[in-house]
């Protein structure tokens, strides 16, 4: 007997729906490989259970898309997706509501690095998009990130220039568990918002590892999943205004958040990656972290942290709670207030490398002494 498989019923009420048009699922549950978002619309009230796949990046949600490589990202409803999400303006006024969704990981092949460790995430924007909801989602197991915030591989950000791809993103009650690399991850970011939201227990192995699905996502040879994956990959992989409040990132294989970024800040081109606030946060060290026990990392390449421009700047970290170190790496002016470093058995609160302007006024810690430091700040010299 077939799988159900709930796709098309649903691909062709997404299709026919006015401007501004909701879909509501009525709570009901739906077996899925990809759906294709348009814009002016609302997915709303179900639950969507991804079908195991043998074939590399198929997303239960999709907002854009960047290639063609199978059945699924081939259609033609994901074909528009590419020459929409493509250019400037792109996909707009998206709302995912109260919706629940399974990636089935223990199910899914074709897992490695070099397919992009699958690319199956629970929800993912690619290319230009501009002002997505997601609010009141329950993304769990899937096989590579639970939500996936990127720029894509056909667009022109790589043509010298500065351009956000993303723009205007709000996660409110979103909740990213269990899923085998990252909770969430972005790039190409101008405005994001999260608000009561956990990005917890993700990149982790269970059921001893038996299945492909199973093993937590491997990178030169360790587990490595995190919280949240903030990473760029250049020109055009900015990110900027964005405040995190009242959420947790805990208890992922690696850090709760990193936000890293190889990025030449010497290129006249350069944006400053910045305008970050976390509020009233819990941020952990991971299980076992394999860049060391950073709970919070802003970091940039070891051949780029010399510059005396800084990679990051105006970060505030208020009211938050770190169990684990502070990594701050090419990054001015960072306030540090109300917020504890739970440090373990380490002796500093954190690593401090070309930095610059630290206000600390932090509840717990001695204010001088506290962090450690690699040439304190190289725009002085």
């Amino acid at each position: 007997m077939a799988a159900k498989d709930d796709t098309q019923f649903l691909q062709n009420k997404i299709n026919t729906l006015g401007n501004n048009g909701v879909l509501d699922g009525g709570n009901k549950t739906y077996y899925v490989t990809a759906l294709w978002l348009k814009s002016n619309m609302t997915i709303q009230n179900m639950k969507l259970v991804s079908i195991p796949t043998s074939i590399s990046d198929v997303s239960v949600i999709n907002v854009g898309n960047d290639l063609e490589t199978n059945t699924f990202n081939k259609s033609s409803v994901a074909r528009t997706s590419i020459e929409t999400s493509r250019n400037n303006g792109g996909f707009k006024n998206i709302t995912i509501k109260n919706i629940s969704i399974d990636g089935n990981r223990s199910l899914q092949k074709k897992l490695a690095v070099e397919d992009r460790d699958g690319g199956k995430h629970g929800i993912a924007v690619k290319g230009f998009a501009t002002n997505i909801t997601i609010v009141d989602v329950n993304i769990k197991n899937c096989a590579t990130d639970g939500i996936s915030l990127y720029r894509g591989l056909h667009t022109n950000l790589d043509s010298g220039k500065e351009i956000f791809a993303i723009r205007n993103v709000t996660l409110r009650n979103v909740t990213c568990t269990n899923n085998r690399r990252h909770g969430g991850s972005g790039e190409s970011i101008d405005g994001l918002i999260m608000e009561n939201c956990r990005f917890n227990s993700n990149g982790l192995t269970i059921n001893g590892g038996k299945q492909e699905g199973d093993i937590g996502a491997i990178y030169n040879g360790n587990l490595y999943g995190n919280g949240w994956d903030m990473e760029g990959y250049g020109l055009g992989s900015g990110m900027r205004n964005i405040k995190i409040s009242n959420t947790e990132f805990l208890k992922n294989m690696g850090g709760g958040i990193v936000f890293y970024d190889i990025t030449d800040s010497r290129n006249n081109k350069f944006i400053n990656r910045g305008n970050i606030t976390l509020d009233n946060c819990k941020i952990d060290a991971g299980v076992k972290n394999p860049t060391g026990y950073f709970s919070l990392v802003f970091s940039s390449t070891i051949e780029n942290k010399k510059n005396k421009t800084k990679l990051f700047s105006n970060i505030n970290i208020l009211n938050c709670t770190l169990y684990g170190k502070l990594l701050l790496r090419s990054v001015a002016n960072i306030n540090i207030s109300n917020t504890k470093i739970i440090k373990g058995n380490e002796r500093f609160d954190g690593l401090l490398d070309n930095v610059s302007n630290l206000m600390n006024g932090r509840a717990d810690a001695v204010q001088s002494g506290s962090f450690s430091w690699d040439n304190y700040d190289y725009s002085k010299k």
